[in-house]
């Protein structure tokens, strides 16, 4: 018989080397919040025994198991153990998920009654804990503010799968925040200034521009002076049929006439 014992070793070094390497990768390509991140990551999986037994999240098993009375000594029984239960941690540019396993005595009541210690202990702004399914817990540490982080919106350039569905960004724990539009005869978009307003309607507009289904009309109303729709009499240029647009530049004493049409510096535009 051949003793293939020492092949294990090698390739058991190999898969090591390969998911470090991979990490490393991770880390170098991450921006430089999701590097602190990572690092918060990795924090949380080594201190999560010692940080769970002081926060109240095990459980002590008095009942032994089967490996527990077989190694231990004939006529006497195995000592009780203390159950933590398991975590898989996941980094993102905000802070930290930390997915658990519940366990009897050890559930959702008793996450959220230790948030607040998971919170200074991991060094976040906030900390919320809400079911995953039966028997699990999903806990969001944020170490950023989203609320308070500037962030990016690139368009794609090409129209959105649901034009029912307005995306306005995150949340306070960074989750992606939509509404829907269906239906929807009005929206009005209300804040004090500064509060990003007008970021809000050019991510729709630069959203949706792109679909043919969608059609915008605008109307500005910052003028000093109220606005005046008529229809003049132009010269070859347009005709009393044309469809004429009074409209008025901001600030309005930099607007001008065209179609030779006499007035207080306004400018026409003509459509036959």
């Amino acid at each position: 018989m051949i003793d293939r014992a020492p092949d294990v070793l090698p390739v058991a070094i190999a898969l090591v080397a390969a998911w470090g390497l991979l990490g490393v990768v991770r880390y170098v390509r991450a921006d430089r919040g999701t590097r602190a991140s990572i690092r918060q990551a990795v924090r949380v999986r080594c201190g999560w025994m010692r940080l769970a037994r002081m926060a109240g999240l095990t459980v002590t098993d008095k009942t032994p198991g089967l490996l527990g009375q077989l190694a231990a000594p004939k006529g006497t029984t195995s000592p009780p153990r203390v159950l933590t239960p398991r975590i898989k941690v996941t980094a993102d540019q905000f802070g930290v998920v930390v997915r658990a396993k519940c366990l009897p005595k050890v559930g959702l009541e008793e996450f959220q009654r230790a948030a607040r210690f998971l919170a200074d202990s991991w060094r976040c702004t906030r900390v919320s804990v809400l079911p995953d399914g039966p028997g699990r817990v999903v806990i969001r540490g944020v170490r950023l503010d989203p609320l308070v982080t500037q962030t990016e919106h690139r368009p794609t350039g090409r129209p959105p799968a649901d034009l029912s569905r307005w995306e306005l960004g995150v949340d306070e724990y960074a989750a992606p925040v939509c509404v829907s539009l269906a239906n929807v005869p009005g929206v009005t978009v209300a804040g004090v200034p500064g509060a990003g307003k007008t970021s809000l309607i050019n991510w729709l507009v630069c959203d949706l521009a792109p679909s043919r289904a969608v059609q915008f009309a605008v109307a500005d109303g910052r003028c000093r002076q109220p606005m005046r729709v008529t229809t003049p009499t132009c010269g070859p240029v347009c005709s009393r049929s044309s469809v004429t647009t009074w409209t008025r530049r901001t600030p309005c004493s930099s607007a001008w006439s065209r179609c030779g049409v006499p007035g207080p510096r306004r400018s026409v535009t003509c459509s036959g």
